[in-house]
């Protein structure tokens, strides 16, 4: 995604087509709209929950709050510094036309496991799938999948003729009915990905203003990649960052 011939291209990664009819079609059952939309009002963010990167939240945390009451939404609901509630969680991940941002280590599965995401594939009773908020993982390797018998060492050298699917919270995110998954491939540092995050967020929630031409909207996705400019170590950092799932605006 990072290379200049993709430069002016959105590009999304997706585990299967099946994936993407499953998102547009699930949100056209509910808008009658088949892009699926975040209601810049109703983010919802985690930071530094584990406590020790008080760095990344002393600077997040103000520059995010300025974001939302720049543009008059007050101050976006969030947990800094702590563990939130399951309550919370479960309530950001039902949040319809939400988004949920976590800045912290890896993929924030000591906030919320990959199985109990999981378990939102069958958290409503009209069959749609309980997930519908978008997810922004800001940690390290929050993107990265894997296959599980991926040996770690390989000292013979043999390449083995099969692998199991690869699979990372990102996929289980998607699994639940998430229709777009921002994560890191690598591990990043904190400073240049905290500039990453807060370029990301503000060109993403500025997208919807009426000096934005109706006929060429930012989608998540497209922002994922103009968001690299704000890397001082391009590559490194910049390139960790990837969408998966379909784009998705701001209203």
């Amino acid at each position: 995604e990072s290379m200049d011939m993709f430069s002016n291209i959105t590009v999304t990664r997706v585990p299967s087509l099946p994936f993407v009819l499953a998102t547009l079609l699930e949100t056209e059952s509910l808008h009658s709209n088949v892009t699926p939309k975040v209601d810049a009002r109703k983010v919802k963010y985690v930071l530094d929950p584990e406590s020790n990167l008080s760095e990344s939240a002393s600077t997040l945390g103000p520059a995010l709050n300025s974001i939302a009451s720049k543009n008059g939404w007050g101050e976006w609901e969030n947990v800094v510094g702590q563990i939130p509630s399951s309550e919370f969680m479960s309530q950001t991940l039902l949040e319809e036309n939400g988004l949920y941002l976590y800045c912290g280590h890896g993929g924030g599965e000591k906030v919320i496991s990959r199985s109990r995401v999981e378990e939102f594939i069958s958290g409503r009773i009209d069959g749609i799938r309980g997930c519908r908020a978008t997810i922004v993982l800001m940690g390290c390797s929050s993107g990265k999948l894997q296959s599980v018998n991926t040996p770690k060492e390989n000292p013979s050298g043999r390449v083995h003729a099969m692998h199991y699917e690869p699979e990372g919270i990102a996929v289980s995110y998607l699994f639940a009915g998430a229709p777009c998954v921002v994560g890191n491939l690598w591990d990043v540092t904190d400073r240049d990905i905290d500039r990453y995050c807060l370029t990301l967020m503000e060109d993403f929630v500025q997208s919807q203003e009426d000096n934005i031409p109706p006929n060429s909207p930012l989608s998540l996705a497209k922002c994922v990649g103009n968001a690299r400019r704000a890397c001082k170590l391009r590559f490194i950092v910049g390139s960790a960052p990837v969408c998966y799932g379909v784009p998705v605006l701001c209203s």
